[in-house]
């Protein structure tokens, strides 16, 4: 995988500021922290200076994005430096004034929403009260401006068994295109709250089965890039593959799970860069003190982990002996880091073997 000669997209974290505190938020640590936003005139400088690099788009989060009282600016910013846009929002705070002010720049790319319940008692008792219906509403506004408007659905333990009629408020009632799924994850405030929230061996089989045979029913309208879906389709690669006797799949045997730094990168929303928001320690320099370009092709922290992907399982003694190790790419550096104090090891919690151990199943519906 070669490396971009700037990054072709960055996500923003433009405020630390957010009106809700979701139990399983991957940007807390604590229900209290919230830090230092940015100027508006410090990011207007940043976008300068992401337009000479080439970047093409750029994703806005937070925090909540439209928290910012300047938030229109900031797009106007973006907009007037040939970029595109998306946005990652809990959706209480999208009017229909707004989705048509995003829908005449032309230039939004998506605008992802975040419901995890058909009803509002499943939605609002990790996310807080009368945030379901305001982020239904929210939903519906940028859908009425042709907004192309994207759902994530975080699957937890108290809504699991809710799969069925999450997709059908979503794909039939409100008629979405499609919407993605995750799993809360053992970043940020779901560490604290993993008894209410991370899904047990048992939980986990069993939204693998429900989101498989959903996405059968719906056509390929679920999507997914972690969490069940996205891990029953690559364990179930990996199994069949050993089955049938194949020495390996395609980059995999290597530290290869991501290669989100070779293309991207992103900004915290005290101005300092970082490969990743999911991995806020590892920082680069600062926006505009640091030459953006100097920092993507010279950082010797960055370079170093870009070479991550050379790395062998083998060489790592939680892999060794493992029957999968030519099938696998050792997932989410971010979760090796939070869960072992170290992003160049495989992540444990995305180990197909130690999830066969502690009881888990692979889903029998063919993918």
């Amino acid at each position: 995988m070669r490396v971009m000669k700037t990054p072709k997209s960055v996500d923003l974290e433009i405020t630390n500021r957010c009106n809700l505190r979701c139990k399983y938020c991957s940007h807390f640590t604590s229900e209290g922290d919230v830090g230092q936003d940015l100027s508006t005139g410090e990011w207007l400088e940043f976008f300068e200076e992401l337009n000479r690099c080439a970047v093409l788009d750029v994703c806005l989060q937070g925090g909540e994005p439209f928290i910012r009282e300047d938030f229109r600016e900031l797009v106007e910013g973006i907009v007037q430096n040939r970029m595109r846009f998306s946005i990652l929002s809990n959706g209480t705070l999208i009017t229909d004034e707004t989705a048509q002010f995003l829908a005449s720049t032309g230039r939004c790319n998506s605008v992802q929403v975040s419901i995890d319940g058909s009803v509002e008692t499943t939605h609002d008792a990790f996310r807080g009260k009368g945030s379901f219906y305001k982020a239904v509403s929210g939903l519906k506004s940028l859908m009425k401006h042709d907004l192309p408007a994207t759902v994530r659905v975080t699957i937890h333990r108290k809504n699991v068994r809710e799969l069925e009629e999450i997709s059908a408020l979503l794909l039939e009632e409100i008629g979405l295109p499609e919407f993605s799924t995750n799993a809360a994850s053992h970043l940020g405030l779901c560490r604290q709250n993993a008894e209410q929230v991370q899904l047990t061996a048992e939980e986990r089989s069993l939204a693998m089965e429900s989101i498989l045979r959903l996405t059968k029913k719906y056509n390929g309208r679920i999507s997914a890039q972690a969490g069940p879906l996205a891990e029953a389709r690559g364990w179930l690669e990996m199994k069949d593959a050993l089955e049938r006797g194949l020495a390996g799949l395609p980059n995999c045997g290597y530290l290869t799970g991501c290669g989100g730094f070779m293309s991207k990168m992103a900004v915290r929303a005290d101005g300092v860069m970082v490969p990743c928001g999911l991995i806020p320690g590892m920082e680069l320099g600062r926006i505009n003190q640091d030459d953006l370009k100097d920092v993507w092709q010279k950082h010797p922290k960055l370079n170093r982990f870009r070479l991550r992907r050379n790395i062998p399982l083998t060489n790592f003694e939680f892999c060794r002996g493992c029957e999968y190790t030519n099938y696998c790419t050792g997932s989410c550096p971010a979760l090796a880091g939070t869960l072992l104090n170290d992003p160049y090891h495989p992540s444990p919690d995305a180990c197909l073997r130690r999830f066969l151990e502690e009881g888990g199943r692979l889903p029998e519906i063919p993918v």
